[in-house]
C-alpha cells in the first residue's frame, strides 16, 4: 500500500467517524429534550391528598381506579371506583384500552402501585391523571375517625 493511498484510508476513516460521533451526540440532545419536555409536569402535582382526591372524584367527568387485587377490593373501596388488579397479566392492555382524554384518579393500598399505574399512564399519552397521596390506607384511617 503506497503513502498516498494509506492516507486516503486513513482521512477516509477520520472523516467517517466524525460523522458518527457527530450524529450520535445530536440524536442525545434531541432524546434530552424529549425528556426535559415530558417531565415538565411535576409528580407532585399529581399525588393528590384526601381532601383534593375526594372534590376532584365528585365531578362527573372523574374515573375512579382501584388498582388493588379483587380480594382487597372486596374489603371495601371507594364508592364508584372501579377495581383493575395491577397484578393482572391483562393489566397494562386494560389501562390502554381507557380513553386518554378522561381524568383518572388512582388509589392503591400505599400508593406503591397507583403510582406505578400513573407513571406508565403518563408515558402512554394519558392526560390527566392523578394518585391518592397515602393510598387507601391513608384514607380510611382518616375517614373513620
Amino acid at each position: 500500500m503506497t503513502s498516498k493511498t494509506y492516507f486516503t484510508c486513513l482521512s477516509c476513516l477520520i472523516l467517517m467517524s466524525l460523522v458518527v460521533i457527530s450524529c450520535n451526540s445530536s440524536s442525545v440532545t434531541e432524546s434530552k429534550e424529549n425528556t426535559t419536555e415530558s417531565s415538565s409536569t411535576d409528580p407532585a402535582e399529581h399525588k393528590l391528598d384526601k381532601e383534593a382526591f375526594n372534590a376532584a372524584i365528585t365531578k362527573s367527568d372523574a374515573v375512579i381506579l382501584d388498582v388493588r387485587m379483587p380480594a382487597e377490593f372486596e374489603q371495601g373501596h371507594i364508592d364508584g371506583a372501579i377495581n383493575i388488579n395491577f397484578f393482572d397479566p391483562e393489566f397494562k392492555h386494560q389501562l390502554l384500552d381507557l380513553n386518554k382524554n378522561k381524568k383518572y384518579y388512582l388509589y392503591c393500598k400505599n400508593e406503591t402501585r397507583s403510582y406505578r399505574s400513573m407513571k406508565f399512564m403518563e408515558t402512554n399519552d394519558f392526560k390527566h391523571v392523578y394518585m391518592l397521596k397515602g393510598g387507601y390506607e391513608e384514607y380510611n384511617k382518616s375517614t373513620a375517625q
